[in-house]
């Protein structure tokens, strides 16, 4: 997956200033996730964006801004690209077989290797910027799943006492391979949709046999 915004072919055409806005966002990111925070400059994100350090500065008047724009903008194109969470017409095995399938294909790409090694390796010294990943991505994928979740228990589908327990249960079993993924290891295969929907399964079950 590319590391540059995707096309929008169904959205109005952009205005100049917007499109030199993303030319910089794009070659934040780039650099971001290639060298990290501490070894990116504005004057290389002005280098390899190709606008003037003026516009550069107008639209980002720090670094520490240009990251969390970047980090923001890339959470919402990930969560955009995801399948809605439907507890009233998708039976939950097939929504969270959808869901993950999808999902893991946005992570274990190479920017999303990156962006999780990134999450891992500066988390210490710059705990403001780890903690913006965390809660525009997993945090967020968390709390999302938890309010699926609570939806299902409301419905009277599953029997699931506390949502928030479960999601994160339910991510660490579907995603197994993330620990590997934040110490630096290459992208990993893309497991397929049939093993995904193993977990997911083993998952629904524990579900039932708590109830």
């Amino acid at each position: 997956m590319s590391l540059t915004s995707p096309p929008l072919p169904s959205e109005e055409p952009l205005s100049r200033s917007e499109q030199k806005r993303r030319q910089i966002l794009d070659a934040g990111r780039e650099l971001f996730m290639a060298q990290g925070f501490a070894d990116t400059s504005m004057d290389q994100v002005t280098a390899r964006s190709g606008v003037s350090k003026a516009t550069v500065y107008n639209h980002f008047p720090s670094k520490e801004k240009l990251f969390e724009e970047a980090v923001r903008t890339r959470a919402e194109e990930v969560f955009a690209a995801l399948p809605e969470l439907d507890a009233d017409h998708i039976h939950p095995e097939e929504m969270l077989t959808q869901y993950f399938h999808a999902l893991l294909q946005i992570l274990l790409s190479e920017d999303g290797a990156c962006m999780c090694f990134l999450l891992m390796s500066e988390g210490r010294r710059f705990p403001d910027n780890a903690r913006l990943i965390y809660e525009t991505g997993f945090g967020r994928g968390l709390r999302e799943m938890a309010i699926y979740l609570t939806q299902l228990d409301q419905r009277g589908i599953l029997r699931i006492p506390d949502p928030h327990w479960a999601a994160a249960r339910l991510l660490g079993l579907v995603m197994p391979p993330l620990p590997m993924m934040c110490a630096g290891f290459q992208p990993l295969e893309i497991p397929p949709a049939e093993e995904v929907r193993k977990s997911v399964r083993l998952f629904l079950r524990g579900m039932d046999a708590a109830a």
